[in-house]
């Protein structure tokens, strides 16, 4: 059971972490803006890094379930392409994940008028 789990968290963490930072980051932003408060900076990067973190652990789950299907035999092969999918998705979402934190942190979004 262990190994489809680690599987589909390798191909689909980095997405998942990714779209649960955009719903994060973003509301927090807004939630601080409607208050008028600007003190949101250490949560956004607290979200940012533990969801990277949750990226980054997606890939290593892929490359996990690559080398495992590469000393088994992957007869079809799906296996190893989910692993090695999973890996460059991480990586990638990784990156927006970076990026959209940096944003978040550099931009004053927070205008009120």
């Amino acid at each position: 059971m262990a190994r489809p789990l680690l599987m589909w968290y390798g191909f689909l963490g980095g997405a998942a972490a990714w779209a649960l930072q955009l719903v994060l980051g973003y509301g927090i932003e807004d939630s601080a803006c409607s208050q008028g408060s600007s003190d949101t900076k250490s949560w956004i990067v607290l979200v940012t890094v533990l969801l990277g973190a949750a990226a980054l652990g997606s890939s290593v789950a892929a490359f996990l379930t690559w080398s495992w299907a590469e000393r088994r035999g992957d007869a079809r092969g799906a296996v190893t392409f989910l692993g090695l999918t999973g890996m460059l998705a991480g990586v990638f979402f990784l990156v927006l994940i970076a990026l959209g934190g940096l944003q978040l942190v550099s931009l004053d979004s927070c205008h009120q008028g």
